[in-house]
């Protein structure tokens, strides 16, 4: 060993400390490597403090000599060459060593070979001296031993080292192990496919609307992970790479569930889990025939036979549903007609391009309401309803007005907070909420669609034969299973909700219960119709003459921004279409009329806003300043802003009506009905719609509490179960009619009703179906944009315009105002009709005639007795504001829980082209 000691210590352990001798002060220094650089004679390590920690395999290297010049110190620089070369010579050591042990260690395994080979020789002898012929039968005795210290000892063994033992044997002869491994992975797969097939088959009657509810493609691949792990980790090793990038569009999880389900099919035909909830969305998404057959070899869906008889077997699974609901719940009814155009390719005598009028209802079971909790109504007596009014109910309330104008105050606000993004910012913390009357509790309503009836609803004898075929045949209801469930409310628009009332008073005097529908019904007007019908009476007061000079007109502001023409007006023979003219109204004409830079540039708080929406109230939105203007003589008058304030005025009460309908505050949607019942009378066009109106808010307030707490509570759907997320009941009826007459409607010479009546059972679970394979594959909405193109531009347009002609203002001088034609205040021509004799004639029963002897000094004019008296009886006055051609694809757009913002009829129709020929083969 050699002389110096060596050191072996943890680099935490404490450094011993050697005492150094004293020594007389010089001049040197000491260097990194503790050896003091001076003229003195080098210490021993034993002498100094400085130690090496090496391990066992360090050699001792030998310190280098440095030579000193006795009389000048020598630099850092060399001192740093020094340390260099140190390094060097060591690692230059070490390398030596290595290469030394390296060659010593290869002359030594020749030798260590032959022990080695000599201990195998003397094992082996061994074992066949006790009674092992081959080392085969020594091994497979072994790993079959019984003996208990025995087994455990080879049962370690083969856990610590049997992954060793196996890459030996694969090294040694490759082909013997990997024909092992998989027939070993072949038993062991074929044995987990028996499992996942057995899991993805389904019950033995099982229900498809069961299959459709639990299908998820992240529970299949948790179900396969825990069945089949080897299967799923081999299928990892086969389709994932083995670095994979992030890629924001691909699921390769899915691709995996994708490809289990489809080896489980293959391996059990049964096994049809996955491949019936493929087969529904295909079919809902209007896959044809010949594309079902290549998807179901690659087994992916069903055939196509099988889609369409499972098709078939949920439509009787959701009717059963249904049925069960009828008897057990209480619900609501909602119908709507249905019209068909028929086109036949080769034409015969019994086969011609016909137009077919039916019938679609959807039940939907009452929010808050038990089965048998509304009572059923009383005889009734008189042809006509009779309704008990009297002065304080011809007229809005003063609460109701109160309430009407401090909503039409927060909305000019909101319109001023819309245009100034940044001052909304700045004052949310005292931006108040929208006032509410009385909001419906957030809740979720179900709907259950029933089967198409090819029966014309818009005739009396066609909706007593709706009213039958829904009460008995679809939901088999006796008469005591409707009197133990009580009084049913039936939803629609004003003419099924008038040919309801109808047969309930021709069939009054009925002993039969079932027949006499008056006892057990209760109508129910859809708001989306009423919404409809305001559009467009407004619309057709404002709009103006076409090409006229006229200053300012709704005709004037369409042409000004270069939209598409619109045929509206009180004398158009069509009506005008709903969402442009309502887009024109509500989105950019009210705003732009709303705004004035001048008002809103220095605003800075609630207090000022506040004030500015008071006088845009007053100054812009006022019938009374109206009222005040027009008593100035006619060259005094400016019939131009007079109508902007007119407008302005009955634009909000349907801004209002929208928002309330959306927040489900029936409270204020019942405020602004009172409004515009009266707007309806005053226009003298549309008296049916006056007295709907009317009688709905007689009824309401003479209403049993408990229907009318069930009829307001329900008078507004939320499919969504959001605070925001309401809409009107006739509007869920809207939509299943266009997903009947466009989607899944059968096309060609062997479509029939049965076949429209099966499929619209079913039509919104197909629907759904459509919304779950969506979501479970993130694919991306199919729409042409999801945002609404900005109308700050429009508005812009409109304001220059206003401002350029001082619109604003009163102007009597303004050039063109001769031209404006006069838009009548139609609150008020609505309250004057309280004075006509023959006032709400159709809620009144009298045994007496009446004898015109002229008119007192202080009661209406005749020329306005018998204009209003006149009122409904003269077809040529009379004007219907939604009839069947009122709503159409681009209406049904505005709901954009239902649809999406941004989609385009053109995607739906191309998406269903060749299933609508396809469907039209089955029988």
């Amino acid at each position: 060993m050699s002389q110096r000691k060596r050191v072996f210590a943890d680099e935490n352990a404490q450094v011993p400390h050697t005492p150094t001798p004293l020594q007389r002060r010089s001049s040197s220094f000491v260097n990194t490597f503790g050896t003091p650089l001076t003229n003195t004679p080098s210490r021993t390590p034993s002498q100094t403090s400085s130690f090496e920690f090496v391990d066992a395999f360090t050699p001792v290297p030998k310190r280098r000599k440095l030579r000193r010049n006795a009389t000048e110190e020598i630099p850092n620089s060399q001192s740093a060459e020094v340390t260099q070369d140190a390094a060097a010579a060591t690692a230059e050591r070490t390398r030596e060593e290595e290469r030394q042990a390296a060659k010593e260690q290869e002359e030594r395994q020749p030798e260590e070979e032959e022990k080695e080979e000599d201990r195998l020789n003397r094992a082996l002898k061994l074992v066949e001296a006790v009674g092992y012929p081959t080392l085969h039968t020594f091994l497979k005795a072994l790993l079959a031993t019984n003996d208990q210290h025995r087994s455990s000892q080879v049962s370690r063994m083969l856990i610590q080292h049997g992954s060793s033992l196996l890459d030996s044997i694969r090294q040694r002869q490759p082909e013997v192990a990997n024909d092992w491994a998989i027939s070993t992975v072949r038993q062991l797969v074929a044995a987990e496919g028996v499992r996942l097939a057995q899991r993805f088959k389904p019950e033995q009657k099982q229900p498809v609307s069961e299959i459709l509810k639990k299908f998820s493609m992240t529970e299949f691949l948790v179900q396969a992970e825990l069945l089949a792990p080897s299967t799923c980790q081999v299928l990892r090793q086969i389709g994932f790479p083995e670095s994979p990038a992030k890629e924001k569009n691909k699921k390769r999880e899915l691709v995996l569930a994708t490809t289990i389900c489809m080896l489980a099919k293959s391996r059990n035909d049964h096994a049809t889990e996955f491949q019936t909830s493929m087969g529904m969305y295909f079919l809902a998404c209007g896959t044809s025939r010949s594309l079902f057959d290549v998807l179901n070899h690659a087994g992916i869906t069903l055939s196509y036979t099988q889609a369409i008889s499972k098709l078939k077997q949920l439509s009787e699974e959701r009717l059963v549903e249904t049925r069960r609901i009828a008897k057990t719940k209480a619900f609501m009814l909602i119908w709507d007609n249905l019209n068909i155009a028929f086109k036949v390719s080769e034409q015969r005598h019994d086969s011609k391009d016909h137009f077919d009028n039916g019938t679609t209802a959807t039940l939907v079971p009452l929010y808050g309401v038990e089965c048998g909790e509304l009572p059923l109504k009383p005889k009734r007596t008189h042809r006509r309803l009779i309704l008990e009014f009297g002065p304080e109910d011809l007229l809005p309330s003063r609460e109701e007005a109160e309430r009407v104008q401090a909503g039409q105050l927060w909305h000019i606000k909101d319109i001023l907070y819309d245009a100034f993004p940044a001052l909304r910012k700045h004052l949310k913390s005292f931006i108040s909420p929208l006032p509410t009357v009385q909001q419906i509790p957030v809740h979720k309503t179900e709907q259950y669609p029933l089967p198409a009836m090819h029966i014309d609803e818009s005739s009396l004898e066609g909706t007593l034969g709706v009213m039958n075929t829904i009460f008995q045949s679809t939901l088999q209801l006796s008469e005591d299973d409707i009197k133990k469930h009580g009084l049913i409310i039936c939803a629609g628009d004003q003419l099924s909700l008038a040919l309801l009332d109808k047969i309930s008073a021709i069939r009054r005097d009925d002993s039969n219960f079932m027949d006499n529908v008056g006892l057990y019904t209760e109508g129910q007007d859809g708001l989306l119709h009423v919404k409809f019908a305001h559009t467009r009476m407004v619309a057709n007061e404002f709009w103006g003459s076409p090409n006229s000079k006229s200053p300012w007109s709704l005709w004037k502001i369409n042409t000004l921004l270069g939209r598409k023409a619109i045929t509206a007006g009180w004398k158009a023979k069509s009506l005008p279409p709903f969402r442009p003219v309502y887009e024109l109204m509500l989105n950019l004409t009210l705003p732009a009329n709303i705004l004035d830079e001048a008002w809103v540039d220095t605003i800075q708080t609630v207090e000022e806003v506040d004030k500015v929406a008071e006088k845009v109230l007053n100054e812009l939105c006022s019938g009374r300043r109206v009222a005040k203007l027009r008593r100035e003589r006619a060259s005094k008058r400016d019939v131009p802003l007079e109508n902007i304030c007119l407008f302005n005025r009955d634009c909000l009460y349907l801004r209002q009506l929208k928002y309330a309908i959306k927040c489900g505050d029936v409270g204020a949607v019942l405020d602004i009905t009172t409004h515009s019942m009266l707007a309806f009378r005053g226009t003298g066009k549309t008296p049916k719609y006056a007295d709907a109106l009317f009688s709905m808010v007689i009824r309401l307030k003479r209403m049993e509490p408990r229907v009318r707490n069930a009829w307001l509570t329900n008078w507004l759907a939320n499919l969504s179960g959001l605070a925001e997320g309401f809409k009107e009941m006739d509007l869920l009826q809207e939509h299943q009619n266009f997903w009947d007459k466009i989607i899944y409607n059968a096309k060609g010479s062997n479509r029939t009703w049965a076949w429209l009546s099966m499929v619209s059972v079913c039509i919104f679970a197909l629907r759904d179906v459509i919304r779950k394979m969506q979501k479970e594959f993130v694919t991306p909405y199919n729409g042409i944009s999801h945002t609404s193109p900005s109308t700050e531009t429009d508005i812009q347009i409109i304001c220059d315009y206003l401002e350029a002609l001082r619109l604003q203002t009163y102007h009597p001088e303004r050039e063109n105002n001769s031209y404006a034609m006069e838009g009548r205040d139609l609150m008020q021509a609505g309250s004057d009709y309280s004075n006509v004799p023959s006032a709400f004639r159709n809620f009144t029963h009298t045994k007496y005639s009446y004898k015109n002897h002229g008119v007192p000094e202080a009661a209406t004019s005749s020329s306005e007795t018998d204009n209003n008296e006149e009122v409904g009886n003269n077809a040529e006055d009379y004007c219907e504001l939604d009839g069947d051609e009122a709503i159409d694809f681009e209406d049904l757009l505005l709901d954009e829980e239902e649809f999406p913002m941004g989609s385009d009829i053109g995607d739906y129709l191309a998406m269903v082209h060749e299933v609508i020929d396809e469907l039209g083969r089955y029988q």
